[in-house]
């Protein structure tokens, strides 16, 4: 996904002439509730107008696209990945279809979603999303207020309901998601548990080579330790990762010798004794095959953010 494509499909609809929905969303833990209000055509022009000025300026900063990482992205990077990858997408997109009939309190709004339709008349039907986490915010540097009046919200100077500041926390387009924010990613969507399933898969993985006395112990710690669910989820995205752990095994007490690392083995040096959790982050990491020595001045160091 481009975000010059992005903000010529906003260019092209400057005068949205209803094509712009609004839509607020309440999230508590797993589950959402949401309800779409009437804005009129002066507050769809003025989203769209944040939007663009929002969308130029990451442009004119030279932000670079990077593959989603779950353990986040530099501050000159935004994340891309498919829709599939946060689990449940369609669920939230499928609220606009679901929404409830009583107006909702604005502090209980998690987040707005903003679709815009930028098919043409006669077209299949085809949208753009933006993401907002609601932030409540008590002022606003950018942006303004929008209040229901008479059934219909709009623009509002001085009564703080809903801020619309322009800012946008995701974009999707085409089965693809742009991030900007990792935070907002995990409270829009059930990444949390999207993350814990993937988790789960590579402990299955870890349990096949055996190589862990106490697993379950082990296998409990981890799902436990949000930290650490994010880095198993970075493992599951190269699969290979484990086979060579396992492969690779008879080099891991040299490598925990070289990083004094708190990881014991059996007196086969065959497994890793785990015990308690103050070991998650030396297993995991050696599990992820983290720690390196370089070829040319022989320094050791740590892979400590692709982790």
């Amino acid at each position: 996904m481009d975000l010059n494509n992005i903000i010529q499909k906003l260019r092209e609809f400057q005068e949205p002439d209803g094509r712009l929905s609004v839509l607020f969303v309440s999230k508590n833990g797993t589950r959402y509730s949401s309800f779409e209000p009437s804005v009129s055509n002066d507050v769809q022009k003025e989203v769209i107008k944040l939007f663009i000025e929002n969308i130029d300026h990451k442009i004119q900063a030279n932000l670079n696209s990077v593959t989603f990482n779950p353990s986040g992205h530099e501050n000159d990077e935004y994340s891309v990945c498919d829709t599939d990858y946060v689990g449940n997408y369609s669920e939230v997109i499928n609220l606009f279809d679901e929404t409830v009939t009583e107006e909702m309190d604005p502090n209980k709004v998690s987040f707005l979603v903003f679709k815009l339709r930028i098919n043409n008349n006669g077209e299949d039907p085809k949208f753009i999303y933006f993401f907002r986490k609601n932030h409540k915010l008590k002022s606003i540097r950018k942006g303004f207020w929008i209040r229901k009046v008479a059934d219909t919200f709009n623009i509002l100077e001085d009564n703080k309901l809903i801020a619309i500041d322009g800012g946008i926390d995701a974009i999707s387009l085409d089965n693809q998601l742009i991030f900007f924010s990792h935070i907002a990613a995990e409270r829009i969507f059930n990444l949390r548990e999207k993350f814990k399933e993937n988790a789960q898969l590579v402990l299955r993985e870890v349990q096949g080579g055996t190589k862990i006395e106490n697993f379950d112990q082990f296998k409990e710690d981890c799902l436990g330790d949000a930290r650490i669910i994010r880095r198993l989820t970075k493992i599951q995205s190269n699969p290979e990762i484990i086979r060579l752990f396992h492969e690779h095994f008879d080099n891991a007490p040299e490598v925990v010798e070289l990083f004094d690392l708190n990881i014991k083995f059996n007196d086969e040096k065959s497994k890793i004794i785990y015990d308690d959790k103050e070991q998650l982050t030396d297993i995991t990491m050696l599990m992820r095959d983290a720690y390196y020595r370089t070829v040319l001045a022989n320094r050791k160091g740590i892979d400590d953010f692709n982790i």
